[in-house]
């Protein structure tokens, strides 16, 4: 009975902020194209979502790509799930803090957008004041202040760890990821993590690439162009990164795990 009415309560939340004008937009939420398959991992500890890796065991990530030096850990109990996130290439932090970050899962339910939030452009290692979410069950996206974000089962952190390490944590409420929140272990999701893209430095890069192309015979890069991309003046973080132009996206297809026997 208390389970029902907690549900009631956190729908209640979420039509609250609809009704009071929060709506955005009706534009989609980012679809995941999982990449990679693992198992999660039951946590009955609690996690704290403040940017640190202190509260997770050492286990091995669900995903890792050396190339762009990202790791990703996923866990979960009855109630919620768990993300960490540590991405140690400074190009890819630069994205997911500047251009902005997106977390999308998708459970597979039929008629449910996939859940998704949305943190806008920021220039530090800080979470902003607001992020935009799209639940399951919304008719688009909905902006509210991070307090709010709490009280609807969503707690996000975002710290800097060590020079240019980026550490994203996320605890949400399955209800809030769920339509209906099916029998936990063996339930299956896709999760992304991506950084959203940058259609200046597009648009940018478009131009440079036509400059070069026109030209004149004998002129080396350096004249007439203001390319300065790798040039001496630039701090290290810019050279040493492997990042591409592109925006970044790392995947994975998860099945939630169930408690220990």
């Amino acid at each position: 009975m208390n389970k029902k009415m907690d549900k009631k309560r956190f729908f209640k939340k979420i039509i609250t902020l609809v009704a009071a004008g929060l709506i955005v937009g009706c534009a989609a939420s980012p679809k995941p194209e999982p990449s990679r398959t693992a198992l999660g991992k039951w946590h009955s500890q609690n996690i704290n979502a403040d940017g640190s890796k202190a509260d997770w065991p050492g286990s091995a990530p669900q995903y890792k790509d050396s190339e762009i030096d990202t790791k990703i850990w996923i866990s979960n109990n009855a109630e919620q799930l768990c993300l960490l996130a540590e991405v140690n290439d400074p190009g890819i932090a630069r994205q997911l803090t500047q251009n902005g970050l997106i977390l999308s899962m998708e459970t597979g339910e039929k008629n449910a957008k996939p859940f998704s939030i949305q943190l806008k452009c920021h220039a530090s290692f800080k979470l902003p004041d607001t992020l935009v979410v799209t639940y399951p069950f919304s008719s688009g996206p909905v902006t509210m202040s991070m307090t709010e974000a709490r009280t609807t089962g969503i707690a996000l952190g975002l710290t800097e760890a060590g020079r240019h390490t980026l550490i994203f944590e996320a605890v949400i409420s399955l209800d809030a990821i769920f339509f209906d929140v099916p029998r936990i272990a063996g339930a299956v999701m896709n999760i992304a993590l991506s950084a959203k893209s940058n259609s200046f430095a597009i648009k940018r890069r478009e131009n440079l690439e036509g400059k070069k192309h026109d030209r004149p015979k004998g002129e080396s890069p350096d004249q007439g162009s203001s390319d300065t991309s790798h040039g001496p003046g630039k701090p290290d973080d810019m050279k040493q990164t492997k990042a591409s132009d592109d925006p970044f996206r790392a995947a994975v297809e998860i099945t939630l795990a169930g408690p220990a026997k």
